[in-house]
């Protein structure tokens, strides 16, 4: 794989009573009202500390040729999960991106959901919402 995503080693130990306690405290839930104070990696690639405490998902060594993605974080963005070929349609999530991370080869997101949890995804899956939006979401 191109690209090391940390998150999994969380998610592998979320099988535990002790992992599930450690997800929940590094990725709790977020409140609408305070998104934009979620932790999140700006305008650098994170370190594995970041990774570590939850601030940040992705993790590149510098081998990898990786770079910031320019844009500012965090920001409300619709996750779109496409329908899986089984019938269903297609379901969109508010989340918050908190890291982006770009290579030659694509262009990932690591997102946290407003109901706590974490996640990654490519680029293409978001759509990132308008000031207009965002004021609408919120109540602000």
């Amino acid at each position: 794989m191109f690209f090391k995503i940390i998150f999994l080693a969380v998610l592998t130990n979320c099988f535990t009573a002790n992992g599930q306690n450690k997800e929940k405290k590094l990725f709790p839930p977020i409140d609408i009202k305070t998104w934009n104070a979620t932790p999140c990696v700006n305008g650098r690639l994170a370190t594995k500390q970041e990774t570590e405490n939850g601030t940040a998902l992705l993790y590149y060594d510098k081998k990898e040729n990786a770079k910031p993605y320019n844009m500012t974080l965090p920001k409300l963005a619709y996750l779109t999960n496409s329908s899986s070929g089984n019938g269903l349609a297609a379901s969109q999530e508010l989340v918050v991106v908190i890291q982006i991370v770009q290579t030659a080869k694509d262009t990932m997101v690591g997102y946290r959901p407003l109901t706590g949890s974490n996640g990654a995804s490519t680029f293409r899956d978001f759509r990132f919402l308008t000031d207009d939006e965002v004021k609408k979401v919120t109540g602000k």
